[in-house]
């Protein structure tokens, strides 16, 4: 029988007893060809270093005794892919195997005090003294320490990242007699850590960048726009049904509406990236919607919107301009992929605890694939781009509004062919006051 080294180095012996855990067995295995059985007596159970201090009791003593040459635990020891030594009550080094070597880099002279390492630091870089290191702390305060993550310095100059489980060893009288300390090496994981951490500050400067970036474009957009969508609405009320002046001053109109909604997306997608907060308060939720739809209908006459109400006078705590842009954008996103004379269908209802809106089109439909993708800043799918214009920011800036009202928000086909889009908002404390506006 080959037990796993790094179960048996781990402490994983099997359990006799129940109130207090104890273990004790006779263990057969083979270590270099060499079969040996292990008598382990029940001893209290300790964590990964504590069970492995128990199965290495002996090797506090020097290597030089007759004795600790022939033990079979040494043996044993030398197998095993972790590394491991020992000192004596006076924290000077009895034993180490060849794992340990190769994580110091070095081959330490016995009765060196504390560590094998050459030189130690803290996970932040600050030196660290052998007499302050965990091994130290053991022997001094005769207890297990853990949670440690430090580094050790190689001869050639070359940092291992280890975490140390250093166990004191007691006699029966509960004596010091010494300690053994388990080294794990964590170098690639910590590395991995490293770099995870560097990935994740360059993409949050980058962000930052963008976000600053569309936050000025947007701005210095919006009043030029405005100026524009404002004389073209006056310019229509001059010309009246005059042609081709009519025609082309609606053009100008309806370019210059777009894209001062594309202006105000963008502004809200910014602001809401950046963790600007919503100024919410208790809201009737279809006089809301309706408002919203009411607006869209006077911009869009051309466009049937069927509005219906399961569920009236639910209250919610919202922004009520961020929640007429959620409302505006869904529409539109409606509007715009669906075919001329198809009405579009808004619902609001209550399921539970929360409010739901839905807006149902008959358009070209949302696949199941990329259902979650919509909602993704600057996504596009591919049939919407065959079908129509935009960038991609409208859906994206509905989630973060709706986030940010602690809602949900999804999409899918409609039955029958088309698209529904839906969002859940949680329902008002205040709903029996203000339930009869």
């Amino acid at each position: 029988m080959k037990p796993d080294p790094g179960g048996i180095a781990m402490g994983l012996q099997r359990p006799v007893g129940s109130n207090r855990a104890t273990y004790g067995y006779r263990a057969p295995m083979t270590v270099n060809s060499h079969a040996i059985v292990a008598d382990v007596a029940p001893e209290p159970r300790l964590d990964p270093g504590g069970g492995l201090a128990r199965l290495i009791g002996a090797l506090v003593r020097p290597s030089s005794t007759p004795e600790a040459t022939t033990d079979p635990y040494r043996t044993f020891l030398e197998a095993l892919g972790v590394a491991v030594y020992t000192t004596d009550a006076d924290g000077r080094i009895t034993y180490f195997n060849q794992a340990a070597v190769d994580l110091w880099g070095r081959r330490p002279e016995l009765g060196e005090e504390w560590c094998g390492s050459l030189r130690l630091f803290h996970r932040d870089g600050r030196p660290m003294s052998h007499d302050a290191c965990p091994m130290a702390i053991c022997l001094k305060e005769k207890r297990e320490v853990r949670g440690w993550t430090a580094f050790a310095e190689r001869p050639d100059g070359r940092r291992v990242a280890f975490q140390p489980y250093p166990t004191p060893l007691l006699d029966r009288n509960g004596d010091l007699v010494g300690a053994v300390n388990v080294l794990v090496d964590v170098t690639e994981r910590v590395a991995g850590e490293q770099e995870l951490l560097a990935s994740a500050v360059a993409l949050e400067a980058s962000n930052a960048v963008k976000d600053e970036f569309l936050g000025l474009i947007s701005h210095e957009l919006r009043t030029p726009v405005t100026s524009i969508f404002g004389n073209a609405v006056l310019l229509t009320s001059r010309f009246g049904t005059a042609e081709p002046e009519a025609t082309m001053v609606r053009d100008i109109g309806d370019d210059a509406d777009r894209l001062l909604r594309i202006v105000e997306n963008l502004l809200q997608l910014t602001r809401l990236g950046a963790g600007t907060k919503l100024d919410r308060e208790p809201h009737v939720l279809d006089h809301v919607v309706r408002a919203a739809v009411d607006s869209r209908v006077r911009r869009h006459p051309e466009r049937e919107i069927r509005f219906s109400i399961q569920r009236p006078s639910l209250i919610v705590q919202a922004d009520s301009i961020a929640l007429e842009m959620l409302v505006e954008n869904l529409l539109s996103n409606a509007d715009k992929y669906s075919p001329v004379g198809e009405p579009v269908d808004v619902e609001v209802a209550m399921e539970g605890e929360t409010a739901i809106v839905r807006i149902l089109d008959r358009g070209i439909g949302i696949a199941s694939d990329v259902a979650d993708d919509v909602f993704t800043p600057f996504f596009r799918a591919d049939q919407a781009r065959r079908t129509a214009g935009g960038v991609g920011v409208g859906l994206a800036v509905c989630k973060r509004i709706v986030e940010a009202h602690d809602g949900r928000i999804w999409a899918g086909p409609r039955d029958g062919g088309g698209a529904v889009l839906g969002f859940a908002l949680p329902l008002s404390g205040d709903l029996d006051e203000l339930g009869t506006e």
